[in-house]
């Protein structure tokens, strides 16, 4: 989620010593660019307000579409409304269910509208839907300080999230995770201590902490990294002189003093990919949506694929592969720019990339992060990875405030990819993007069919 509705994880410390065992700018989703994770980021109200001034002026199929696989490696995703909490707020989220158990029991709860995210790494619920469910989990005490325990600090370009570690049984299709660290997302003020000034000051003041801000009852990460930090946080004390917020996200905590202090963790306890976890399918995603109209539609339901070259269902094919540098980046050409730091990240709910000379929207709260232009554009870019292939994209943009509110689904929204030094140049290939292909994503160090990760492949 680099460019989560243009909120983007802004994780540049990973660079600093490699995140996941190969670097990351982003493990989440915030804004980064045009927007904002990994990236980029525009809020969820800001999505929905866009839509609400829209008067819905295209008209728009009524039914939605479906493309899927069939396997145990595999589950539904649906582009959709998202939670009641939500209210409806956005658009071009994908959402999966995730099933949660206790760690070595049977006591085991469902959480539905987990958003699918390829630009971060881990899964990350919110407190009031784990509530919601039923299922306890006990926080993770901090290995070195017995009284403690394991808080993390997501920084994004527009604020921060806050919470604890816990420790759970993941099961998702016929897929499983033992002993997977996950991050409570503390939406409820269940978990004491609060954030403390080192996560509020360093992030700004504004907390992402709300399932409205982010649609969603929780975050899938499952980009092309195992762990959300990687050695930048598990070797801060010993290699960096010490753990800052400039090269650590994990906190030890205690409830007693109210008090936080930034701690190293080990690559074991941190969040992590649960894919990098199963037992064979373990080397990347794939994600499947059907085409949809130009003018959008209520809903679009696809597929996740676990694994990469490891069954009958999940082969590489035809797909133009593209391999990706050590923070997961490819180039694309666009406009006569070399846009070195691009990604696909289904966890943004547009396509954003610089280009200012379409017309961004006006009349709405955050209305800048998107494009509105008088009429829909044509455009044309030049994917190349590391390899040196190279894959032309021909994609349209529309004016936001002619899609129709109710239409989840839409292909051709973008807006400007936002400046910030931390990310570089990038174009941010968002969920848009996804509709009517098959996109890979292989996480780093893990040969998957004909190359090894990271890459990005589409088809």
């Amino acid at each position: 989620m680099r460019h989560r509705f243009r909120w983007t994880l802004l994780l540049g410390l990973c660079v600093v010593a490699s995140c996941g065992g190969g670097g990351g700018s982003s493990a989440g989703s915030t804004t980064s660019s045009g927007s904002s994770t990994s990236s980029s980021s525009s809020s969820s109200s800001s999505s929905s307000s866009g839509s609400s001034s829209s008067g819905g002026t295209s008209s728009s199929s009524t039914s939605s579409s479906s493309s899927g696989a069939s396997g145990s490696n595999v589950i539904a995703i649906t582009v959709g409304p998202g939670p009641p909490a939500a209210n409806g707020g956005t658009f071009n989220v994908s959402y999966a269910s995730v099933k949660l158990c206790q760690p070595g029991t049977s006591t085991c709860a469902t959480i539905n509208d987990v958003l699918v995210d390829t630009g971060s790494y881990g899964l990350r619920i919110f407190a009031s839907a784990l509530q919601a469910s039923g299922l306890t989990l006990a926080v993770q005490p901090d290995p070195n300080h017995g009284s403690n325990s394991l808080a993390e600090c997501l920084p994004f370009a527009d604020g921060y999230t806050w919470g604890p570690l816990v420790t759970a049984d993941l099961s998702i299709g016929g897929e499983r995770a033992a002993g997977l660290s996950v991050n409570i997302i503390d939406d409820n003020s269940s978990y004491a201590p609060t954030a403390p000034s080192g996560c509020t000051s360093t992030n700004g003041s504004m907390s992402l902490n709300s399932i409205s801000a982010l649609s969603a009852n929780g975050v899938l990460g499952v980009g092309p990294f195992d762990q959300d930090c990687g050695t930048a946080c598990a070797e801060c004390n010993s290699l960096m002189g010490g753990c800052t917020s400039s090269n650590d996200i994990y906190y030890s905590c205690n409830s007693g003093s109210n008090t936080c202090t930034l701690t190293q963790v080990a690559l074991t306890a941190q969040v992590r990919n649960p894919v990098a976890l199963f037992a064979v399918d373990n080397n990347g995603v794939i994600v499947q949506l059907p085409a949809i109209p130009a003018a959008g539609q209520v809903a679009a339901v696809g597929s996740l694929i676990f694994g990469i070259a490891t069954q009958s269902n999940n082969a590489l094919g035809s797909a133009t592969v593209l391999t990706a540098n050590f923070e997961a980046d490819i180039t694309t050409l666009y406009n006569g720019q070399n846009l070195t730091s691009s990604f696909f990240d289904s966890g943004s709910n547009g396509l954003y990339f610089p280009d200012n000379s379409i017309p961004v929207c006006a009349g709405f709260t955050n209305a800048s992060d998107f494009f509105c232009p008088a009429s829909t554009l044509q455009r044309m870019a030049t994917n190349e990875g590391q390899n040196g292939a190279v894959s032309m994209v021909d994609f349209d943009i529309t004016n936001l405030k002619n899609r129709v509110q109710s239409d989840y689904a839409n292909a051709e929204i973008g807006g400007p990819a936002a400046t910030n030094t931390a990310l570089g140049p990038y174009f941010d290939w968002g969920l848009p993007f996804f509709y009517g292909k098959s996109v890979y994503t292989a996480i780093n160090g893990m040969p998957a069919g004909s190359a090894t990760g990271p890459y990005y492949a589409y088809r």
